[in-house]
Formats: C-alpha cells, sequence, structure tokens
C-alpha cells in the first residue's frame, strides 16, 4: 500500500528513533482540515540549517520557507516535510497532507536545547491509541464500527491536550547548531509575528471563475477558508474547504441555474457571497 510505504520512509528518514508501530501498519486517524493558524516560515526563526544530536548521530536538516509552506530535507537531500507549520502556545503544528480533505498532524516542542517530537512518524500512531482511549472531546470524533479508521475534528485546544500527553512521553534530542539560542528564537518569532498580524489585516479577497460555469469553477482565495454552495431553493447542494490559493471546484453534479457560493474565511469569520450561473 503506497500510503503505508510513504509513512515507513517518514519515520525513517525524520528519526533514528525505533517505529513504535509495526512496519505493515498504517496510521488510522486523520484530521479534517489542516490546523486552523497561518503558516510559520521556519527558515526565519531557526535559519536554513538545523544539526540535531540523536542518540550518537547528528541530524542535519536544511529548511526552505515561504509565506505558505515549508521544506524540510535531510543532509542527502530527501524531503522529509512539506507542508504548512502553524505555532500555537508552546507547540509547532506540521500538517502532513493525505489528501484534499484529509491529513495527519504531529507537532515538536523545544525547552532550553532540548527538541521534542522529532519522530513525526511514530506521533500518527500515539495520536491513535490517545483518541482510542478517550483523549479527545467525542464530540469531534468519529471512529466506525470496527475501530479501523478515526476522523477528527481539527480543534486547537484539544490537539493542544492531545499532543501535551504525547510530548510527555518523547525523548527529546538535543540542538546543537553552534549559532543556536533561545534568544534568537524569540527575537525571530517576534519578527514574523509581526509580519502575520500585518498580513492578516489584508482585506478578504475572493475571486470565481469562470462565471458562467459547466463542470467547474476556480475559487482563489487570499487566506483559508470553507465554502458552500445554495441553489434558488436556499439548499446547501455543495460544501467543503479551501486550503489552497487557488483552489478547483467540482459542479458537474449540479442542475443548471442560479446559485449562490458562501465563501468564508475559517480563522476571522469573514464571509463573500456570489453569484454563480450553472449551464
Amino acid at each position: 500500500m503506497r500510503l503505508s510505504i510513504n509513512i515507513i520512509l517518514l519515520i525513517l528518514l525524520f528519526s533514528c528513533k525505533k517505529a513504535e508501530a509495526p512496519a505493515d501498519e498504517s496510521p488510522i486517524s486523520t484530521f479534517d482540515s489542516p490546523f486552523p493558524k497561518s503558516n510559520k516560515q521556519l527558515e526565519r526563526i531557526f535559519g536554513e540549517t538545523l544539526l540535531v544530536k540523536n542518540y550518537n548521530d547528528t541530524l542535519v536538516f536544511k529548511i526552505k520557507s515561504n509565506k505558505y509552506s515549508n521544506l524540510i530535507t535531510n543532509k542527502e537531500g530527501d524531503t522529509v516535510f512539506f507542508g504548512k507549520v502553524c505555532k500555537y502556545r508552546d507547540y509547532y503544528y506540521f500538517n502532513h497532507k493525505v489528501d484534499d480533505s484529509s491529513y495527519y498532524i504531529s507537532a515538536f516542542k523545544i525547552k532550553g536545547n532540548l527538541i521534542y517530537g522529532l519522530d513525526f512518524g511514530s506521533q500518527f500512531f500515539s495520536v491513535d491509541e490517545n483518541i482510542l482511549k478517550g483523549i479527545y472531546s467525542k464530540k469531534f470524533v468519529s471512529i466506525n464500527l470496527d475501530t479501523t479508521k478515526i476522523r477528527l475534528h481539527t480543534k486547537k485546544s484539544e490537539l493542544k491536550k492531545l499532543f501535551t500527553i504525547i510530548m510527555n512521553n518523547t525523548v527529546p534530542d538535543t540542538l546543537i547548531n553552534p549559532k543556536f539560542t533561545i534568544n534568537t528564537i524569540f527575537k525571530n518569532e517576534l519578527a514574523t509575528n509581526q509580519e502575520e498580524k500585518d498580513t492578516e489585516n489584508l482585506e478578504y479577497d475572493v475571486k470565481v471563475y469562470p462565471n458562467p460555469a459547466v463542470d467547474l469553477i476556480n475559487v482563489e482565495i487570499n487566506k483559508k477558508s470553507s465554502f458552500q454552495l445554495i441553489n434558488s431553493n436556499s439548499k446547501i447542494v455543495l460544501q467543503g474547504q479551501l486550503n489552497d490559493l487557488k483552489n478547483t471546484v467540482n459542479i458537474s453534479n449540479q442542475k443548471s441555474g442560479l446559485y449562490f457560493l458562501i465563501v468564508k474565511d475559517i480563522e476571522e469569520h469573514q464571509s463573500k457571497t456570489l453569484k454563480i450561473i450553472i449551464k
């Protein structure tokens, strides 16, 4: 199974620790959306190179960041992580995209010169274990009858509680960057926080085209959003998440007529309503 292979590679690439789950298993818990905060540019906080002491090995990670994502590679150039990283309270949350509506989420934290949580792959299985123990509000959890699939709603407070338990049972690695100091991280975070506030103050912008449309519409946004497509009878016929700057929505199953597309900014709860004609 391709997904299993990807998770095994992730465990091997990002940590020398032994995986806690059998090699032929895949995690059963997925989140319905990424962590609901803006991306942190790790390169601007930690620098281009992160050196970590893991038992007797020195792990070298290269970081490249932009406004929307982070790319982390190992010293061989293999991709360890690509996607959005969010900071909430003491934790950095990594959003591992499975498909357009499913995500694994892992986390790490820094305490002094120690870094907890670099073994991303095993965290996925720790999430499974703790969810089955009830460490997540039941109203945000859906588990099928044979407990082979768990669906979680992404809730900041519940994720903080979940990953606090996981981090408390994690063996830390040691940061060994010669120029690395906690003061440097703090100053860099203050600078990036101000830039993020400036970005958040941007006017909410939504563009939809083509209009009229036949099978597909493109929805361009500048903030992560959700959408609802409502027909002339005020019935919601389609809804979902818009996680990218440019998103494609399939409307091929909808009848011809006038529709209203409501696009809502998830974090700040701004919304825009646009008329759509489907031919």
